[in-house]
């Protein structure tokens, strides 16, 4: 299914109008069904549909694993869920020393914004990256910033993947939502380009992660640091 679609349209300018073909990022509505009931709706752009189906369960606390679903089935704008009774154990966040090398962050930050081509064709997609060492491990866009989070967490579940050494750099304002979910499923590091609320800074002082806003061009900000991190 195409995540972008064609509109006839009128541009207007300043002494000049003119009648175009325009981009746009599409929207598309899925019903999620979990043991035969149906759990909610989302609109979402429609790729990579099973990690964000997957990811929202986790932010919602119906799972713990990947090993936690029986069976997962996507047809058409429905998802089918199956999930065994009993929950798995979930894991601790493990924490490591990590260092950011600001010179370094300066020029991934500026290549970030490349990597959206629906960003490029359409200017309305949100983006987010699971980082080490300054290279991106998996990409992950959509129309919706949470989905667009939930996306990278399926991503993270579906391959168990270890997140001490790693980090989540986004492109989307940090609500108290989008810190909500960076925390439960384990990162220690959040870097956005854009900005954090107030909720979501006392947030990651409440649950002492690193979360560093306005990351672009030659700055950034601090808003939380702990023991581990460095700047360099």
């Amino acid at each position: 299914m195409n995540s972008v679609k064609k509109y006839q349209i009128e541009k207007i300018g300043k002494g000049k109008d003119l009648n175009l073909m325009d981009e746009v990022i599409v929207e598309y509505p899925i019903e999620i069904y979990v043991n035969g009931e149906k759990f909610t709706r989302l609109s979402l752009t429609p790729v990579e549909i099973e990690n964000l189906v997957i990811g929202h369960l986790y932010s919602k606390n119906l799972i713990n694993s990947i090993n936690d679903i029986k069976n997962l089935k996507i047809e058409e704008n429905k998802a089918y869920v199956e999930l065994y009774k009993e929950k798995s154990q979930k894991k601790t966040r493990e924490i490591k020393n990590q260092t950011i090398d600001r010179e370094k962050l300066f020029e991934f930050s500026k290549r970030f914004q490349n990597e959206s081509e629906i960003f490029k064709r359409t200017g309305g997609a949100h983006s987010c990256a699971l980082v080490k060492n300054y290279q991106i491990i998996k990409f992950e866009e959509d129309v919706s910033r949470s989905n667009a989070v939930d996306k990278l967490i399926g991503y993270i579940l579906k391959n168990q993947i270890d997140l001490s050494d790693k980090f989540i750099f986004t492109s989307c304002r940090i609500s108290e939502v989008i810190m909500e979910k960076i925390s439960n499923i384990g990162f220690n590091l959040l870097i956005s380009q854009s900005c954090p609320t107030s909720f979501a800074v006392d947030l990651a002082r409440e649950k002492n992660i690193n979360l560093i806003g306005f990351a672009r061009g030659e700055r950034f900000n601090i808003y939380n640091k702990n023991e581990n991190l460095f700047i360099k």
